[in-house]
């Protein structure tokens, strides 16, 4: 597709920022599982976890804005022609890491769930990667998925876990797209200046 020839560097800058707020979470998840307090701990992972989606989504709007800030100036001069899609399609390109792990890890676990026991280790193995891999997630999913009060692990909740990790990307794909959008309408969400 010409939209991901013409873009494919723009496309590595968001995956690479994603790459950059995981290890900032994962640091951040260091730090606060240090804590001996849990209440305390599970609290601040739960901020953590809020803190760096913001700011990645932070991070995506204002890449993508300038994008389409750029991309207006060249509409408006006639050297190009307006693609509505192209925010959109730089989303899911550069989430499509996010949706292969989760559907990977998904496709293991009900496997494991029908009766393919010898499918255990690699399920393991891809939720471990799809934790680290989308750790900016992680402190919102295990709020909102209730975790079993007994000793062996509960694949139920693994389950509805590697469900939301599969759909919480659509949240940075819906602000790649709007923050492109109204880049090319010179729109702002957040302006310092107001506009006479």
């Amino acid at each position: 597709m010409k939209i991901i020839k013409e873009n494919s560097y723009d496309i590595v800058r968001l995956y690479v920022n994603q790459l950059g707020i995981m290890i900032f979470s994962m640091l951040l998840y260091t730090a606060v599982g240090s804590f001996e307090n849990e209440k305390l701990s599970f609290a601040l992972t739960i901020f953590v976890s809020a803190f760096s989606l913001l700011f990645y989504m932070a991070l995506v709007y204002y890449m993508m804005w300038e994008i389409g800030a750029k991309d207006k100036i060249r509409i408006d001069g006639g050297r190009m022609s307006p693609c509505r899609a192209k925010g959109l399609v730089m989303g899911i390109i550069a989430n499509i890491p996010n949706f292969v792990l989760a559907a990977l890890t998904l496709i293991f676990l009900i496997i494991y769930l029908l009766g393919g026991k010898n499918i255990l280790s690699a399920f393991a193995t891809s939720n471990l990667i799809l934790r680290f891999h989308s750790s900016m997630y992680l402190g919102i999913i295990t709020s909102i998925v209730p975790s079993s009060s007994g000793t062996s692990p509960d694949f139920i909740e693994y389950l509805i876990e590697t469900i939301l990790f599969l759909v919480l990307p659509i949240i940075s794909i819906v602000t790649i797209h709007v923050s492109y959008y109204l880049g090319t309408k010179d729109k702002k969400i957040f302006s310092l200046r107001k506009k006479k």
